[in-house]
């Protein structure tokens, strides 16, 4: 298994596009990328039309899980949400997702459910330990990596974020990954906080700091999640469509083929599967 360690060992930002379905885990592969993730947040909007406030149960989010990983033989880090309960979920969440095969998972320590209207809040600090103890306990191989993710920042201040992150570190985790900073010397802050390597969330068009893979090469930081890109670029695509079918019948896009979908769908490997074992064939 490629692990996330061996990924961040050639020393370059490693670029971790979001993929919500089997066809984009695909793409992502074939675009050349070298990792995926996986967002909660994706899955909500795109398998269930839902908003990302825990609507989605466990079992929804690992079936959707184990379909997307069915399209690309990458690596894929998840987001593991707040483990989906105590630290007796927490377990079954990592060995679940560890005989699927995933590389990487992040634990979050906001409260979940989020109550409608008003400001987020935060786990107390002991909790979070006990849920990160417990999933570094749970897994048996240790090339899983196990992420500790704080939305302390843009919820309380960069000062408990950054002493939530050493938290992490003491504990053993593999990585953290703080949201909600405001500027390029949170992450600079961010970065003198902590050794172990760093992942960084960029989402553009929100209040938070989107950096570009410049300024996180020159930070120092590792590795950088697009939890959304693919996804909103396929909610346009998908609206261009029915607008397509209203004007023009339906017209695909420009430089468009059909036999794209049979590339993407590896039709002719299911076709030589099929020659080759194919009863009348013999």
């Amino acid at each position: 298994m490629i692990d996330f360690r061996s990924l961040l060992l050639s020393g370059k930002l490693l670029q971790i596009p979001g993929a919500h379905d089997a066809l984009s885990a695909r793409m992502i592969q074939e675009a050349g990328f070298t990792a995926y993730g996986v967002g909660g947040a994706a899955l909500s909007v795109t398998q269930l039309a839902l908003p990302d406030i825990s609507l989605q149960s466990f079992g929804e989010y690992r079936d959707a899980v184990g379909r997307i990983m069915e399209g690309s033989s990458l690596p894929v880090m998840i987001d593991g949400e707040n483990g989906f309960g105590d630290a007796k979920a927490i377990t079954r969440t990592i060995r679940s997702f560890e005989r699927m095969g995933i590389a990487g998972i992040a634990f979050e320590d906001l409260f979940l459910p989020p109550v409608l209207g008003r400001s987020p809040r935060l786990i107390e600090r002991q909790e979070m330990q006990v849920k990160l103890e417990a999933a570094l306990a749970a897994r048996c191989d240790d090339r899983l990596f196990i992420i500790g993710r704080t939305d302390a920042a843009h919820t309380v201040g960069l000062d408990e974020a950054l002493l939530r992150a050493r938290q992490f570190e003491t504990l053993g985790v593999d990585a953290v990954l703080v949201t909600g900073l405001a500027d390029r010397d949170a992450f600079l802050r961010l970065r003198d906080a902590v050794k172990i390597p760093i992942f960084a969330v960029v989402v553009p068009g929100i209040p938070w700091f989107a950096p570009t893979p410049e300024d996180l090469t020159e930070i120092g930081i590792e590795a950088a999640l697009y939890p959304a890109a693919v996804m909103t670029h396929v909610i346009v695509g998908i609206g261009n469509g029915l607008n397509a079918i209203r004007s023009a019948n339906g017209a695909s896009p420009p430089g468009f083929s059909m036999g794209r979908i049979g590339t993407l769908m590896k039709v002719a490997e299911w076709q030589e599967i099929d020659q080759r074992f194919n009863v009348d064939s013999k």
